[in-house]
Protein backbone atom coordinates (compact mmCIF):
# COMPACT_ATOMS: atom_id res chain seq x y z
CA UNK A 1 0.00 0.00 0.00
CA UNK A 2 1.40 3.54 -0.81
CA UNK A 3 2.47 5.74 2.23
CA UNK A 4 0.52 8.35 3.94
CA UNK A 5 3.76 10.43 2.68
CA UNK A 6 3.70 12.02 -0.77
CA UNK A 7 5.84 9.70 -2.90
CA UNK A 8 8.24 10.82 -5.63
CA UNK A 9 9.05 8.24 -8.12
CA UNK A 10 12.35 8.79 -9.60
CA UNK A 11 13.84 6.75 -12.50
CA UNK A 12 17.74 7.44 -11.40
CA UNK A 13 18.97 5.74 -14.52
CA UNK A 14 17.49 8.49 -16.85
CA UNK A 15 20.30 11.18 -17.99
CA UNK A 16 23.89 12.34 -19.23
CA UNK A 17 25.31 12.17 -15.69
CA UNK A 18 26.15 9.18 -13.26
CA UNK A 19 22.95 8.12 -11.39
CA UNK A 20 25.11 8.38 -7.76
CA UNK A 21 24.96 12.05 -8.47
CA UNK A 22 21.16 12.02 -8.88
CA UNK A 23 21.10 9.79 -5.85
CA UNK A 24 23.34 12.87 -3.68
CA UNK A 25 20.87 14.86 -5.18
CA UNK A 26 17.51 13.10 -3.70
CA UNK A 27 19.44 12.63 -0.33
CA UNK A 28 19.78 16.11 0.02
CA UNK A 29 16.21 16.63 -1.01
CA UNK A 30 14.86 14.24 1.14
CA UNK A 31 16.98 16.11 4.39
CA UNK A 32 14.95 19.00 3.91
CA UNK A 33 11.59 17.72 3.10
CA UNK A 34 10.89 15.04 5.39
CA UNK A 35 7.25 14.87 4.06
CA UNK A 36 8.16 13.03 0.80
CA UNK A 37 8.57 9.63 0.36
CA UNK A 38 11.14 8.35 -2.39
CA UNK A 39 10.87 5.43 -4.60
CA UNK A 40 14.44 4.80 -6.74
CA UNK A 41 14.06 2.67 -9.74
CA UNK A 42 17.12 1.54 -10.91
CA UNK A 43 18.56 -1.33 -13.06
CA UNK A 44 19.85 -4.90 -11.46
CA UNK A 45 23.57 -4.47 -13.05
CA UNK A 46 23.55 -0.67 -11.45
CA UNK A 47 22.37 -1.90 -8.06
CA UNK A 48 25.41 -4.85 -7.90
CA UNK A 49 27.68 -2.33 -9.47
CA UNK A 50 26.61 -0.34 -6.10
CA UNK A 51 25.11 -2.34 -3.77
CA UNK A 52 26.98 -1.22 -0.78
CA UNK A 53 25.58 2.40 -1.15
CA UNK A 54 21.87 1.27 -1.76
CA UNK A 55 21.48 -1.02 1.02
CA UNK A 56 22.90 1.85 3.33
CA UNK A 57 20.20 4.02 2.51
CA UNK A 58 17.37 5.05 5.12
CA UNK A 59 13.89 3.28 5.16
CA UNK A 60 12.12 6.53 3.49
CA UNK A 61 14.18 6.03 0.17
CA UNK A 62 13.28 2.81 -1.46
CA UNK A 63 14.86 0.92 -4.32
CA UNK A 64 13.48 -1.10 -6.87
CA UNK A 65 15.40 -2.87 -8.88
CA UNK A 66 14.13 -2.83 -12.76
CA UNK A 67 15.75 -5.60 -15.72
CA UNK A 68 16.93 -2.69 -17.98
CA UNK A 69 17.51 0.96 -17.88
CA UNK A 70 16.52 3.53 -21.63
CA UNK A 71 19.34 5.00 -22.99
CA UNK A 72 19.72 8.69 -23.71
CA UNK A 73 19.47 7.74 -27.76
CA UNK A 74 17.28 4.37 -27.54
CA UNK A 75 14.00 4.37 -30.15
CA UNK A 76 11.44 4.94 -28.10
CA UNK A 77 9.30 3.09 -29.82
CA UNK A 78 11.82 0.22 -29.77
CA UNK A 79 12.02 0.61 -25.56
CA UNK A 80 8.00 0.65 -25.71
CA UNK A 81 8.14 -2.48 -27.43
CA UNK A 82 10.91 -4.44 -25.37
CA UNK A 83 12.06 -2.37 -22.00
CA UNK A 84 8.49 -2.27 -20.22
CA UNK A 85 10.49 -3.76 -17.25
CA UNK A 86 12.78 -0.64 -17.81
CA UNK A 87 13.74 1.86 -14.70
CA UNK A 88 11.32 4.45 -16.68
CA UNK A 89 8.45 2.64 -17.21
CA UNK A 90 8.56 1.23 -13.80
CA UNK A 91 8.66 4.29 -12.61
CA UNK A 92 5.73 6.32 -14.68
CA UNK A 93 3.43 2.62 -13.97
CA UNK A 94 4.05 3.61 -10.49
CA UNK A 95 1.72 7.11 -10.79
CA UNK A 96 -0.82 4.67 -12.76
CA UNK A 97 -0.87 2.14 -9.91
CA UNK A 98 -1.32 5.28 -7.94
CA UNK A 99 1.81 4.31 -5.38
CA UNK A 100 3.21 7.49 -6.59
CA UNK A 101 2.26 10.94 -7.05
CA UNK A 102 4.09 12.02 -9.51
CA UNK A 103 7.48 11.00 -11.56
CA UNK A 104 10.71 12.19 -12.09
CA UNK A 105 12.84 11.71 -14.50
CA UNK A 106 16.32 13.03 -16.63
CA UNK A 107 16.24 10.54 -19.58
CA UNK A 108 14.79 10.13 -22.46
CA UNK A 109 12.43 12.36 -23.61
CA UNK A 110 10.98 10.42 -26.45
CA UNK A 111 10.72 7.03 -24.57
CA UNK A 112 9.31 8.92 -21.48
CA UNK A 113 6.39 10.34 -23.36
CA UNK A 114 5.76 6.48 -24.92
CA UNK A 115 5.43 4.93 -21.90
CA UNK A 116 3.92 7.93 -19.94
CA UNK A 117 1.10 7.27 -23.21
CA UNK A 118 0.64 4.05 -22.63
CA UNK A 119 0.56 3.85 -18.91
CA UNK A 120 -1.45 7.23 -18.10
CA UNK A 121 -4.80 7.92 -19.83
CA UNK A 122 -4.82 10.64 -21.98
CA UNK A 123 -6.92 13.65 -20.86
CA UNK A 124 -9.59 15.53 -23.30
CA UNK A 125 -8.69 18.71 -23.01
CA UNK A 126 -5.19 17.57 -25.82
CA UNK A 127 -4.85 14.73 -27.91
CA UNK A 128 -1.16 14.68 -27.97
CA UNK A 129 1.09 15.16 -24.72
CA UNK A 130 3.08 18.60 -24.46
CA UNK A 131 6.01 20.01 -21.98
CA UNK A 132 5.32 23.00 -20.14
CA UNK A 133 8.34 25.12 -18.46
CA UNK A 134 8.20 28.64 -16.67
CA UNK A 135 10.59 31.36 -18.02
CA UNK A 136 11.58 33.86 -15.69
CA UNK A 137 10.98 37.62 -16.81
CA UNK A 138 10.15 41.46 -16.23
CA UNK A 139 7.33 42.04 -15.68
CA UNK A 140 6.19 38.84 -14.98
CA UNK A 141 6.93 35.35 -15.42
CA UNK A 142 5.59 32.85 -18.97
CA UNK A 143 4.49 30.05 -19.53
CA UNK A 144 5.97 28.30 -22.24
CA UNK A 145 4.62 24.81 -23.71
CA UNK A 146 5.50 22.85 -25.87
CA UNK A 147 9.37 22.39 -25.31
CA UNK A 148 9.92 18.78 -26.53
CA UNK A 149 7.54 16.42 -26.07
CA UNK A 150 5.46 16.39 -29.76
CA UNK A 151 7.44 17.62 -32.35
CA UNK A 152 4.85 18.28 -34.62
CA UNK A 153 1.53 20.07 -34.32
CA UNK A 154 -1.38 20.80 -36.60
CA UNK A 155 -3.36 23.64 -36.22
CA UNK A 156 -5.78 22.26 -34.29
CA UNK A 157 -3.11 21.11 -31.75
CA UNK A 158 -1.75 24.06 -31.76
CA UNK A 159 -5.11 25.40 -30.52
CA UNK A 160 -5.81 22.46 -27.73
CA UNK A 161 -2.21 23.85 -26.42
CA UNK A 162 -3.56 27.75 -26.01
CA UNK A 163 -6.49 26.36 -24.54
CA UNK A 164 -4.58 24.19 -21.96
CA UNK A 165 -1.62 26.64 -21.37
CA UNK A 166 -4.71 29.37 -20.02
CA UNK A 167 -5.97 26.26 -18.00
CA UNK A 168 -2.62 25.86 -16.38
CA UNK A 169 -1.24 29.33 -16.19
CA UNK A 170 -3.53 30.51 -13.52
CA UNK A 171 -2.39 27.81 -11.31
CA UNK A 172 1.67 28.27 -12.11
CA UNK A 173 1.88 31.57 -12.28
CA UNK A 174 -0.98 33.39 -10.21
CA UNK A 175 -1.82 35.22 -13.58
CA UNK A 176 -5.50 35.26 -12.56
CA UNK A 177 -8.17 33.39 -14.42
CA UNK A 178 -8.34 35.16 -18.36
CA UNK A 179 -4.28 34.37 -18.77
CA UNK A 180 -3.27 36.04 -21.77
CA UNK A 181 -1.99 33.58 -24.86
CA UNK A 182 0.40 34.18 -27.70
CA UNK A 183 1.52 32.00 -30.70
CA UNK A 184 5.39 31.73 -31.41
CA UNK A 185 6.31 32.88 -34.67
CA UNK A 186 8.76 34.90 -36.98
CA UNK A 187 7.16 38.15 -36.72
CA UNK A 188 4.04 39.56 -35.14
CA UNK A 189 2.04 40.24 -38.37
CA UNK A 190 -1.02 38.37 -39.12
CA UNK A 191 0.29 37.74 -42.61
CA UNK A 192 3.48 35.84 -41.83
CA UNK A 193 4.34 32.38 -40.39
CA UNK A 194 4.08 28.79 -42.60
CA UNK A 195 0.43 27.22 -42.69
CA UNK A 196 0.39 26.03 -39.58
CA UNK A 197 0.45 28.71 -37.36
CA UNK A 198 -1.94 30.43 -40.32
CA UNK A 199 -4.27 28.31 -39.40
CA UNK A 200 -3.85 28.26 -35.39
CA UNK A 201 -3.89 31.71 -35.72
CA UNK A 202 -7.23 32.09 -37.15
CA UNK A 203 -8.60 29.23 -34.89
CA UNK A 204 -7.51 31.37 -31.90
CA UNK A 205 -9.09 34.76 -33.07
CA UNK A 206 -12.50 33.42 -33.27
CA UNK A 207 -11.76 31.27 -29.52
CA UNK A 208 -12.98 32.79 -26.19
CA UNK A 209 -9.40 32.61 -24.97
CA UNK A 210 -7.71 36.05 -23.81
CA UNK A 211 -5.09 35.42 -27.34
CA UNK A 212 -3.04 38.22 -28.51
CA UNK A 213 -1.74 36.90 -31.55
CA UNK A 214 1.47 36.45 -32.65
CA UNK A 215 4.76 37.11 -30.77
CA UNK A 216 8.23 36.55 -31.46
CA UNK A 217 11.42 35.04 -29.93
CA UNK A 218 12.28 38.47 -28.20
CA UNK A 219 8.95 38.63 -26.45
CA UNK A 220 9.85 35.36 -24.36
CA UNK A 221 11.72 37.23 -20.99
CA UNK A 222 9.58 40.29 -21.47
CA UNK A 223 6.43 38.99 -19.84
CA UNK A 224 4.32 39.85 -23.37
CA UNK A 225 1.94 36.91 -22.68
CA UNK A 226 1.42 34.25 -19.85
CA UNK A 227 1.28 31.40 -22.21
CA UNK A 228 3.24 31.31 -25.28
CA UNK A 229 2.64 28.35 -27.46
CA UNK A 230 4.43 26.62 -30.16
CA UNK A 231 5.49 23.15 -31.46
CA UNK A 232 8.16 21.04 -29.30
CA UNK A 233 10.79 21.13 -32.32
CA UNK A 234 10.43 25.33 -32.21
CA UNK A 235 10.02 25.10 -28.19
CA UNK A 236 12.78 22.95 -27.63
CA UNK A 237 15.35 24.77 -29.74
CA UNK A 238 14.51 28.37 -28.17
CA UNK A 239 14.40 26.79 -24.48
CA UNK A 240 17.92 25.50 -25.48
CA UNK A 241 19.58 28.46 -26.95
CA UNK A 242 18.11 30.89 -23.92
CA UNK A 243 19.79 28.60 -21.72
CA UNK A 244 23.17 28.04 -23.38
CA UNK A 245 23.31 31.91 -23.58
CA UNK A 246 22.40 32.21 -19.55
CA UNK A 247 24.99 29.62 -18.92
CA UNK A 248 27.89 31.55 -20.83
CA UNK A 249 26.62 34.72 -18.87
CA UNK A 250 27.54 33.16 -15.62
CA UNK A 251 31.01 32.38 -16.23
CA UNK A 252 34.33 34.19 -16.16
CA UNK A 253 34.57 35.70 -19.77
CA UNK A 254 34.65 39.77 -18.91
CA UNK A 255 31.58 40.79 -18.34
CA UNK A 256 32.35 44.16 -20.44
CA UNK A 257 32.34 41.78 -23.69
CA UNK A 258 28.98 40.74 -22.97
CA UNK A 259 27.57 44.17 -22.35
CA UNK A 260 28.61 45.25 -25.83
CA UNK A 261 27.27 41.84 -27.69
CA UNK A 262 23.61 42.26 -25.78
CA UNK A 263 21.46 45.34 -25.93
CA UNK A 264 20.98 47.41 -23.21
CA UNK A 265 17.56 46.22 -22.29
CA UNK A 266 19.09 42.93 -21.34
CA UNK A 267 20.83 44.33 -18.49
CA UNK A 268 17.86 45.65 -16.73
CA UNK A 269 16.76 42.50 -15.06
CA UNK A 270 18.95 42.46 -12.21
CA UNK A 271 16.23 41.26 -9.91
CA UNK A 272 15.30 38.18 -12.12
CA UNK A 273 16.95 34.80 -11.05
CA UNK A 274 18.28 33.67 -14.54
CA UNK A 275 19.86 30.63 -13.58
CA UNK A 276 18.61 27.89 -15.60
CA UNK A 277 19.14 25.05 -12.83
CA UNK A 278 16.61 26.99 -10.97
CA UNK A 279 13.70 26.22 -13.67
CA UNK A 280 14.54 22.47 -14.05
CA UNK A 281 11.59 20.64 -14.05
CA UNK A 282 9.03 20.68 -17.38
CA UNK A 283 5.60 19.45 -16.68
CA UNK A 284 4.14 16.70 -19.25
CA UNK A 285 0.88 17.89 -19.85
CA UNK A 286 -2.12 16.16 -21.31
CA UNK A 287 -2.05 12.92 -18.87
CA UNK A 288 -4.17 11.78 -16.17
CA UNK A 289 -1.12 11.88 -14.08
CA UNK A 290 1.58 13.98 -12.75
CA UNK A 291 5.06 13.71 -15.40
CA UNK A 292 7.96 16.01 -14.59
CA UNK A 293 10.98 15.85 -17.58
CA UNK A 294 14.17 17.66 -15.55
CA UNK A 295 17.04 18.04 -18.24
CA UNK A 296 19.38 15.05 -20.07
CA UNK A 297 22.46 17.07 -18.85
CA UNK A 298 21.47 17.89 -14.94
CA UNK A 299 24.22 17.32 -12.52
CA UNK A 300 23.55 17.02 -8.80
CA UNK A 301 22.62 20.53 -8.07
CA UNK A 302 20.75 20.47 -11.70
CA UNK A 303 18.59 17.77 -9.95
CA UNK A 304 18.21 18.84 -6.88
CA UNK A 305 16.29 21.81 -8.17
CA UNK A 306 14.13 19.37 -10.60
CA UNK A 307 12.93 17.87 -7.60
CA UNK A 308 12.51 21.02 -5.26
CA UNK A 309 10.07 22.14 -8.59
CA UNK A 310 8.34 18.19 -8.55
CA UNK A 311 7.62 18.72 -5.02
CA UNK A 312 5.93 21.77 -6.22
CA UNK A 313 3.75 20.33 -8.30
CA UNK A 314 2.59 17.83 -6.08
CA UNK A 315 0.54 20.56 -4.32
CA UNK A 316 -3.17 19.36 -4.33
CA UNK A 317 -4.49 22.58 -4.95
CA UNK A 318 -2.64 23.73 -7.80
CA UNK A 319 -3.33 20.63 -9.92
CA UNK A 320 -7.43 20.25 -9.15
CA UNK A 321 -7.55 20.76 -12.52
CA UNK A 322 -6.13 17.84 -13.85
CA UNK A 323 -8.87 15.50 -11.61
Amino acid sequence: MKSNLQVIAIDLMGGDDDPIGRLRAVERFRASHPQFSILLFIDEDHFRDHQETYQSLPTNLKVIKAEHHISMDESPLLALRKKRMSSLSMAVKAVADKQADVVLTAGNTGALVAFAKYWLKTTASIERPALATVLPGLPKPTLLLDVGATLEYNAADLFNLAEIGAQVAPHLLDCGVNAEVALLNVGTEHMKGHDTVQQADRLLQQSDLNYLGFCEGTHLFDGYADVICCDGFVGNIALKACEGLIQKLQNKEPLKWWQKLLPARFWQFNDVNFNPAQYNGALLLGLDGLVVKAHGNSNELDFYHALIRTAGYTEKSTFDFME
